[in-house]
């Protein structure tokens, strides 16, 4: 995929974000009127269970936050919450969004328990536009829903009466895994206090507005001495941004949810962000010789 700079996103108006009110509305709106491939990729996934192959299915939640204190920005403005992936875990090291595998028959139980109307999500009008859809379409976005749900209460503490539904986000299929991520966005009501499990080796917060700095953006090289990695030649540069940390270092945001967040920001604001170019600074990650596994055996 090839990036360029835009020197129109740079000068991004920032007065949106501090109006918590009308930028959940626009999330809402803007994701309500998006085209979903929810359904059609998951029955394609289902059929290959059928043909004992290994095709994997993940929910995964975006999450949006205001009101905690951080360097990552003020508490007026919105940060996308987000996950360290430990060693225990696959893709170690990663940053990602809160979520994991589903399981079809706990998950099924669950998304029909989110239709009480004394359940979570409830609030706003995201379920709403979601039951306009097909039957189908609703169905699978209910499912990953409640399986995003329940693995960001397993990693992080999330209670999920705190998280305002605000729609899903077209599927990303990775290249590295035979895996398919549903992505559903959610609101975090009111700051909590973390409690990440063995999977998590810290919380990140990413400021929305950092996506429209130029400056944040890099092209990563990846380096691993993994054999896998190596055949699937991920020599290549890819698009990222770089996090400055508290104590000066970087982590770097890259793959799938660096895809899955520069999409969301695509498809709300409706203008392009700004991107790598063959000029931007390259940056370097080294993945673990376990990064297809975790410590797991």
């Amino acid at each position: 995929m090839e990036l360029i700079m835009n020197t129109a996103a740079e000068k991004f108006d920032q007065t949106l974000l501090k109006d918590r009110g009308s930028f959940q509305s626009l999330i809402t709106d803007k994701l309500g009127a998006t085209p979903l491939d929810f359904a059609d990729r998951f029955q394609a996934i289902r059929n290959t269970w059928k043909e004992h192959k290994k095709h994997l299915a993940a929910g995964v939640f975006l999450l949006l936050q205001y009101g905690r204190h951080s360097s990552a920005g003020s508490r007026d403005e919105p940060v996308f919450l987000l996950i360290k992936r430990s060693l225990e875990v696959a893709q170690s090291g990663d940053i990602s969004c809160p979520g994991g595998m589903l399981n079809p028959f706990l998950d099924s139980l669950l998304s029909r328990i989110i239709m009480n109307r004394f359940a979570p999500f409830h609030d706003g009008n995201a379920l709403n536009y979601a039951r306009g859809r097909d039957v189908p379409t609703f169905r699978t976005i209910r499912l990953f829903l409640a399986n995003a749900a329940r693995e960001s209460w397993e990693e992080i503490g999330l209670n999920p009466f705190n998280v305002s539904f605000l729609g899903a986000l077209p599927t990303y299929s990775l290249h590295l895994f035979k895996r398919t991520i549903f992505p559903v966005v959610g609101l975090i009501k009111d700051p909590w206090h973390y409690k990440p499990n063995s999977e998590v080796e810290k919380i990140v917060e990413i400021p929305v507005h950092a996506f429209f700095d130029s400056e944040n953006y890099c092209r990563c090289c990846i380096n691993s001495d993994n054999s896998r990695l190596n055949q699937k030649r991920l020599q290549t540069c890819f698009p990222c941004m770089t996090i400055k940390q508290e104590d000066n270092t970087e982590e770097i945001l890259w793959g799938a949810t660096f895809n899955i967040i520069t999409n969301f920001l695509s498809i709300v604001f409706e203008n392009p962000l700004p991107m790598v170019s063959d000029k931007t600074r390259i940056v370097s990650k080294i993945c673990p010789d376990n990064y297809f596994r975790g410590n797991s055996r």
